[in-house]
């Protein structure tokens, strides 16, 4: 590790708080990088020299300095880290009086150093998570490079996970959040999330990579395969989220995709939370928790719409709609849907007499050319109408 100019001046800083009197920083080379006196930045000093080649303390009298280039008298010690010399500081004056803060000095730099060092590997360890999270939801093949990066980082992929997809957005109109306050959040979530890698994905999302558990009473099987128990994550969720509802500006959603075994899972479970996201925009409230699997109809229906069946049955309503010319056939449709083809509540609803829902509901099956009697035609028109919703309002 080396000393740059930002760690050097704020060793400088706190030093010369210390000892009130001049405080140079010195790199690996001898050259000054920090120092109280703004004029001698950059001045090679060959006191430093004379200290990183003898590793050791180096003592120069006020009338002995001028033999020497770029050197006021006083004390220079090395600055170690892990056993190495990574640079020097000096402190100016007659040795024998600036001696007494040596020690205080020199352990005020390399606490600095040390704390730097920390942060360093704190933050590669952190976009190195963020690196194996995307190649996780992208879906990327394993390679040797990626195996190491995992084994350094210690994690354990083999933990059966979901991915969650998390919306961020300012409370008072919906915009993007600063970036500063979105990597707050992130670090309080990852505070909170003990297993769980997270990386922020977008200007309003994040993606986290959570362990789920197969087992309980909410977990069945089906076909050989686990589901999640659902009641159980839903109160895991709730901890790791807290930090996000103790921020009354903020606005979020979280959708929990499905959970896919194999190492393409994680990748399916992104996606399958997106495109529920998507689906659910409308109709999500503020710090809900959603899942995919409560979505699985509409996520079914709209990935029919792009086949043929679907493009057909999107072409024969939207030409219904044409004839509706002022809205109230598909009016009285949705309401008689909602109410479950009740006659007596979807009149009540529309505020019409009886036989005008009749008359309505009669016309509505001419048009589409169904028979709203047959309970296949109707599921056939139910689907329908879900499916143009979806089309036209997919968030």
């Amino acid at each position: 590790m080396f000393i740059d100019r930002q760690m050097a001046q704020k060793i400088v800083d706190r030093a010369m708080k210390i000892t009130g009197v001049n405080v140079n920083v010195m790199d690996h080379h001898g050259v000054i990088i920090g120092s109280g006196d703004p004029a001698r930045i950059d001045q090679l000093h060959e006191g430093a020299l004379h200290v990183l080649s003898s590793q050791s303390e180096v003592d120069i009298a006020r009338d002995q300095a001028g033999r020497l280039s770029g050197v006021q008298g006083g004390v220079n010690l090395p600055i170690r880290s892990s056993g190495d010399i990574i640079g020097v500081v000096g402190i100016t004056g007659e040795p024998q009086e600036v001696r007494r803060y040596a020690d205080l000095v020199v352990m005020t730099a390399e606490l600095i150093v040390e704390q730097a060092a920390l942060t360093a590997q704190v933050q590669w360890d952190s976009r190195q998570r963020e690196s194996v999270l995307l190649r996780l939801i992208e879906g990327g093949t394993s390679d040797s490079l990626f195996d190491d990066r995992v084994a350094r980082l210690q994690l354990d992929l083999s933990l059966p996970r979901v991915v969650v997809v998390l919306e961020l957005v300012q409370a008072a109109d919906g915009a993007d959040l600063p970036l500063p306050q979105l990597q707050q959040l992130q670090h309080q979530l990852t505070a909170a999330s003990a297993g769980t890698l997270l990386a922020i994905t977008t200007a309003r999302q994040m993606v986290m990579l959570v362990p789920v558990s197969l087992g309980g009473a909410d977990a069945v099987r089906a076909g050989g395969r686990a589901n999640m128990d659902k009641a159980l994550f839903r109160r895991q969720m709730d901890a790791r989220l807290r930090p996000l509802q103790q921020h009354d500006g903020v606005h979020y959603r979280a959708c929990v995709g499905g959970y896919f075994s194999g190492p393409q899972g994680l990748a399916q479970s992104y996606r399958s939370a997106l495109k529920a996201q998507a689906v659910t925009r409308g109709r999500a409230v503020p710090a809900s928790l959603s899942f995919a699997t409560e979505s699985a109809l509409d996520l079914l229906l709209l990935d029919a719409a792009e086949g043929w069946a679907g493009q057909h049955l999107l072409r024969e309503f939207e030409a219904f709609l044409l004839q509706d010319k002022n809205g109230s056939l598909q009016q009285t449709l949705e309401a008689y849907l909602a109410e479950n083809m009740d006659l007596a509540r979807t009149s009540a609803r529309l505020h019409i007499h009886r036989n005008t829902l009749r008359y309505r509901l009669d016309k509505i099956g001419t048009l589409l050319q169904l028979d709203l009697g047959s309970v296949d035609q109707l599921l056939q028109l139910f689907v329908t109408l879900r499916l143009y919703s979806l089309s036209h309002n997919p968030g």
